[in-house]
């Protein structure tokens, strides 16, 4: 009887020890939800942000690689116009389609928000060029197209547009609104590439030959004496030369070394040259 009473209190309390812990759980039934709902907001902020600058990210880059190209051209060309070789080849086709979180286009059909801005230095003293400010030196310099011509900056800006469709709108939505912050904030890019020009750069060897056979100081006044006695030698020389069937002198000196690399320029790889 006694163990029967011991048996029936014990099993009261532990059911009264239960109900506190009850009571907390039922009070503490929807919190797991709003945690979820917290949570799930974060992401999503956090997964539209990363879209965000992803597109910022491609777009600069773009505009990195435009700068490249524009600064390079003008220093090959000084006259060249690159900018709608730029907004064509750099921030056109399918590969360069950037659109906001509505599925909106951030740049025009013919990408005028793309600029270019152009900067010359002053060119260097003739002291400070290669050479030296000597007679002879300044013109050979001139003549072989190394004379510093300053430093070139190509800067390209890049400013996204917000059409009317995804300005944002006032809304007492806290989600909408945060994410609409995005939309609202596209900042305007700028990459620039500076360098020197007038280093003396040739396209090909072709170019090469014919910079160096219009160098009156490193070429053609030297070359040109040459060639006139060598003329002379082979007038006098014609009928002996016949007569042993000798090819006639040949007077171009600079074409036959086209695509031709002296073979002490040439590096051995695997015991060949």
């Amino acid at each position: 009887m006694v163990r029967h009473m011991i048996s029936i209190n014990a099993r009261r309390l532990s059911r009264q020890a239960l109900l506190p812990g009850r009571r907390v759980l039922a009070r503490q039934s929807g919190q797991a939800l709003l945690e979820g709902a917290v949570a799930l907001l974060v992401l999503l902020v956090f997964f539209v942000g990363c879209a965000w600058l992803a597109r910022f990210q491609d777009m600069a880059l773009q505009a990195s690689h435009a700068s490249r190209f524009a600064a390079f051209s003008l220093s090959r060309d000084p006259g060249y116009s690159p900018l709608e070789t730029l907004r064509e080849s750099y921030f056109s086709g399918a590969t360069h389609q950037w659109h906001d979180r509505r599925g909106g286009s951030l740049l025009s059909s013919g990408r005028s928000e793309v600029e270019l801005v152009i900067r010359r230095s002053a060119r260097l003293a003739a002291q400070a060029q290669p050479g030296g400010a000597y007679a002879g030196v300044t013109s050979l310099r001139r003549e072989w197209q190394i004379e510093d011509a300053g430093i070139i900056s190509a800067s390209v800006a890049v400013a996204p547009s917000i059409s009317a469709a995804t300005k944002p709108l006032g809304s007492n939505n806290q989600v909408g609104s945060l994410l609409r912050q995005f939309d609202a904030y596209y900042p305007r890019l700028v990459r620039h590439t500076a360098i020197l020009s007038g280093a003396g750069h040739a396209p090909d060897d072709r170019a090469v030959q014919d910079r160096v056979a219009q160098s009156d100081t490193g070429w053609s006044g030297a070359a040109e004496n040459s060639y006139a006695l060598a003329r002379q030698i082979s007038s006098g020389m014609a009928g002996v030369d016949k007569a042993w069937r000798r090819l006639t002198p040949v007077l171009d000196w600079l074409g036959p070394l086209q695509g031709h690399v002296p073979e002490h320029h040439l590096l051995a790889v695997g015991g060949e040259r």
